[in-house]
């Protein structure tokens, strides 16, 4: 069974570093998702790029549905995420830092919005929208890897692709936002939604409008990025040690049971009993 589900940018080749690799193609509903299984440290993983492609995309037209049925049919009930983010607030999180989310604030528009489609829905709880459990696991596997990360951080989902002016920038901020991306809420919401426990670990990787007299130039960028998949794929190693040992304390979490379906055939009763179960 699967144990542990990765969505990774285009710069987070964890694929690379599994022993036992096969490429496969998930059947879902309505099409087929590609991703790569393997095993890191005695844990069994399954690594999809956020975009099918592992090309650039851009973040409205990414098919976020997709990738979470993906993960259901594989069994996993741990998401964990990379996220690459601007800072709203570059003392606190400077270019270059890590940090773990652990709430959101969403001004995402026209993109999907929610895994249900049809007459199967659920009301989600979003109180805390990332896992406590797993967002601890993270915080343990880099403490054992020396890897530097803060524990929490809100994190402002925008469209994109654009990036934001200087007003809003001070605005996002004033709000209470620490960071700022494109893709993070819709996973995290879609992740609730199944059921499943998720987490993100975003990597500072640009300055917010208006916050710095530097314009960001591309090897920096690139540099930032290539810096924070690897720490990630420190991290992960650390995790799957915890995962496959059985080491971690484990602190109860009701992502499982936190989007009540108001309507749902047996598929996916069966689905909820079985996610709920590994609690």
């Amino acid at each position: 069974m699967t144990e542990l589900a990765i969505i990774g940018s285009q710069d987070v080749a964890l694929s690379e570093w599994l022993t036992d690799t096969t490429e496969v193609d998930i059947a879902i509903s309505d099409r087929t998702v590609r991703a790569t299984t393997g095993k890191l440290n005695g844990c069994n993983l399954v690594v999809l790029p956020r975009n099918g492609t592992n090309k650039p995309m851009p973040p409205h037209l990414i098919d976020y549905r997709a990738n979470i049925e993906a993960i259901i049919e594989t069994g996993a009930t741990r998401v964990l995420t990379t996220s690459m983010v601007g800072t709203l607030k570059p003392i606190e999180y400077p270019n270059g830092s890590m940090c773990v989310l652990d709430q959101f604030i969403d001004f995402t528009k026209d993109r999907q919005f929610s895994l249900f489609s049809g007459e199967t829905f659920g009301f989600a709880d979003m109180t805390d929208p990332f896992c406590k459990d797993l967002r601890q696991g993270i915080l343990r596997a880099a403490q054992r890897a020396e890897v530097k990360i803060t524990p929490n951080g809100c994190y402002i989902g925008v469209p994109g692709p654009r990036f934001e002016t200087a007003a809003e920038v001070r605005m996002y901020a004033a709000l209470g936002g620490d960071v700022i991306g494109h893709t993070t809420v819709t996973d995290c919401v879609m992740a609730r939604e199944a059921g499943l426990c998720f987490a993100t670990v975003a990597g500072v990787i640009t300055v917010g409008a208006g916050l710095s007299d530097h314009r960001m130039s591309a090897p920096l960028w690139h540099g930032f990025r290539r810096g924070h998949a690897a720490r990630f794929r420190d991290i992960v190693g650390e995790l799957t040690l915890e995962i496959s040992k059985g080491t971690g304390v484990v602190t109860p979490c009701t992502c499982a049971t936190s989007t009540p379906i108001e309507r749902q055939d047996t598929a996916m009763k069966e689905r909820a009993k079985a996610t709920a179960s590994t609690h």
